[in-house]
């Protein structure tokens, strides 16, 4: 059987065919990251790679399963602000007291200019996925966004087999969807 037929239930030819790719891939940077010849460094670097991957296959099904459930006209957004109209009074120039309004706005989304988080909430909220994984796929986008090393607090130089594991299990629970929906 070959691994394009992991990915069957796919409809989308062009999608499969990256997420195959990807797939490939990423079962290259697995087997990379296993060998002992190379330094533990190395090895993480496979891995942090792989994460990289696995984590594009989510969203990428998570985009599909969401396109095929709900239609793209009746994707919405809220988002909430506060909007200050006026200071009342200044506390010791640091802190204020302000009359405002609670703004609350709704917008049409287009999925091709959303990130994992907001693809994620959209399958949250039109019950695409339950709320488990949710909180499942924003730890792998967590982990998937230290790759924006520019805004790390920390040094980033350890991704563990563990790490690995968890985001394959993710993706196995994404994979189910189809076959409960």
């Amino acid at each position: 059987m070959s691994r394009m037929s992991n990915f069957s239930f796919v409809e989308d030819d062009i999608l499969r065919g990256n997420i195959y790719t990807a797939f490939e891939h990423l079962m290259e940077l697995v087997y990379l990251s296993d060998l002992p010849t190379y330094t533990s460094s190395l090895r993480s670097s496979f891995r942090k790679t792989a994460i990289v991957y696995t984590a594009s296959i989510i969203e990428a099904l998570l985009v599909w399963f969401l396109k095929s459930m709900v239609s793209e006209e009746n994707l919405t957004r809220e988002t909430k602000s506060f909007k200050i109209s006026r200071e009342l009074y200044k506390i010791n120039n640091q802190d204020r007291i302000v009359l405002g309004s609670h703004v609350v706005s709704i917008e049409h989304v287009k999925l091709g200019k959303l990130n994992l988080g907001d693809i994620n909430t959209l399958c949250r909220d039109h019950s695409v996925i339950n709320e488990q994984i949710y909180k499942d796929v924003d730890k792998v986008r967590i982990l998937r966004n230290r790759l924006h090393i520019g805004t790390l607090t920390a040094i980033d130089s350890e991704y563990s087999t563990k790490d690995l594991e968890f985001v394959f299990s993710v993706a196995r629970a994404i994979k189910k969807i189809k076959s409960t929906k």
